[in-house]
């Protein structure tokens, strides 16, 4: 029976590395798919959230803008407390199962949007969306734990591609099915596809293993933030740091953006002009992620690539401020969600890389948290210097990310 049993954990053995050569890539391209989708389906209607809430009965725009505001702080808030629980559930019963629980959510939540007659019940929606959903992080982690070591960077990176063009394709879709169904309707349509996403990972992706340790299990149990505290390292520490920055300084800069160009246009065209600026950036964003970070940022060279990265993404805060041209501040612009959607996915791997394999679904979950809070953080920052100075708040952006770049420079270990 001994030999029986060797022989099968051999035969096991050799399917599992056949399957890291060969079954990775269609997982992981899944995977993107999954996320690509979601994001895709939430930008439908996401950035018309204003008239909607218009729609619903908000008195003025200020009125409207009031209740997105709102809306966006609970789900940002709700995001950040359930961040770290989704993530040490994942670990413990499978982060396949935690991606499709967070798609199948965004379908209900949406559709809480989409059944709403007054604008609280949208903010109802957003706060349990960020209670219940949030599947980038879900996402990110059953990647980290679904790919060999060796092509973690790479795997990572198309996932986050395909958020960003999902993010950049999105808003012109669902005008389209805006201008044909209504933006009811257009939400209607965005909430079948994390459904769709959801079915199709369900089928199409292997579920993840999941190691269980006794040991640990009991601690968490009795002391749920003693686990989150075990992964709390330097280098850990530093990467959910440099993520959380990238993350709110990019908040920062496309809330900051419409102010800028209105100031620069006057009020005739600002919207067509700002409407050009994010179609060029998103597609600077993509190809950051999908061409700069496969091709320059890889494991080995993480330090010196992030570094330039930073460097070059300061220049160009402090060359911003000072444009006084439409095309001059749009190319600064798109250089700077090139340069910073290149960073992305290296966060990602060091995230991943200084955490034990078993612990990835935790590791994303905090990151999660760090996520929601660039999302309260920015628009409070871009609000604080549109009140005082935008030129001085993007070269103040762009100092600091010389800092972060001398951080990284003096702190960063590559991940072994």
């Amino acid at each position: 029976m001994t030999a029986i049993a060797e022989a099968s954990e051999v035969r096991l053995s050799a399917g599992a590395r056949l399957i890291a050569r060969t079954g990775a890539s269609a997982a992981t391209l899944t995977i993107a798919l999954g996320a690509g989708l979601a994001s895709l389906a939430m930008n439908f209607w996401i950035p018309f959230l204003p008239l909607y809430m218009l729609r619903l009965g908000a008195t003025t725009d200020a009125n409207a803008l009031f209740w997105v505001g709102v809306a966006v702080t609970g789900q940002g808030i709700a995001r950040l407390i359930s961040g770290p629980i989704w993530g040490i559930l994942s670990d413990r019963v499978g982060r396949k199962i935690m991606f499709i629980r967070a798609l199948y959510f965004a379908t209900a939540t949406t559709l809480i949007a989409a059944f709403a007659t007054e604008p609280w019940h949208v903010a109802v929606a957003f706060a349990c969306q960020g209670l219940f959903s949030g599947f980038i992080p879900a996402a990110v982690a059953l990647t980290s734990v679904t790919v060999p070591e060796n092509r973690l960077g790479e795997s990572l990176g198309l996932v986050t591609g395909a958020q960003y063009l999902g993010n950049t394709v999105g808003p012109a879709i669902g005008a389209g099915l805006a201008i044909v169904l209504g933006l009811r309707g257009a939400i209607f349509a965005a909430a079948l596809m994390p459904a769709l996403a959801a079915t199709l990972v369900l089928f199409a992706v292997p579920r993840d293993r999941v190691e269980r340790r006794a040991a640990e299990t009991v601690a968490d149990a009795v002391e749920p933030d003693r686990g989150i505290r075990s992964l709390m390292t330097a280098q850990f520490s530093l990467a959910l740091f440099l993520y959380f920055c990238l993350f709110a300084m990019t908040q920062v800069i496309r809330l900051a953006t419409p102010i800028s160009l209105k100031e620069i246009t006057g009020h005739d065209g600002a919207a067509v002009v700002v409407g050009i600026a994010f179609t060029i950036a998103g597609i600077g964003s993509v190809v950051g992620v999908l061409v700069v970070a496969r091709r320059f940022v890889r494991q080995g060279n993480f330090r010196k690539a992030l570094v330039i990265g930073c460097a070059a993404t300061g220049v160009a805060h402090v060359l911003l401020a000072a444009s006084g041209s439409v095309p001059m501040f749009i190319a600064w612009f798109a250089v700077i969600s090139l340069v910073q959607a290149a960073m992305l996915p290296a966060s990602n791997t060091l995230i991943a890389a200084n955490v034990p394999r078993a612990r990835r679904g935790t590791a994303f979950g905090l990151a999660g948290s760090a996520q929601a809070l660039a999302f309260m953080v920015g628009p409070m920052s871009a609000a604080f210097f549109a009140a005082a100075s935008l030129s001085f708040g993007f070269v103040l952006l762009g100092m600091l990310f010389f800092g972060l770049g001398a951080l990284l420079l003096l702190a960063l270990r590559e991940p072994r």
